[in-house]
């Protein structure tokens, strides 16, 4: 019977497994099928009707602007949007730097 010492065990142990796994890799290769070629990707691009999601999320039926004054301590011109009778979202209204007050001064 042959003696294996421990490096020489290590050795075919390594090899062993570097064969196995280079081995799974070529027959999980021919495995693959080739890719479908596609001549024009628009005319054949998945249906995307999930997008309408993302498009619909900020729509609105109506807006209103409104101010905010909490307990009396400033008054923030708030622009608020509507959809089906209820207040989806609030936010500031863009167009401050066009109005004044009583006494002609800016936003």
């Amino acid at each position: 019977m042959m003696q294996l010492s421990r490096r020489q065990f290590l050795k075919v142990s390594a090899g062993t497994v570097a064969v196995a796994a280079v081995a799974d890799k070529a027959l999980a290769l021919t495995a693959l099928q080739p890719v479908v070629e596609v001549d024009n990707p628009l005319g054949e691009y998945p249906d995307r009707s999930w997008e309408r999601v993302y498009h619909d999320q900020y729509r609105y039926d109506s807006s209103f602007t409104w101010c905010c004054s909490p307990n009396d301590t400033h008054a923030c011109r708030i622009r608020a949007f509507v959809r089906n009778g209820v207040v989806m979202r609030v936010e500031q209204n863009y167009d401050h730097q066009t109005y004044e007050d009583l006494y002609g001064n800016r936003g």
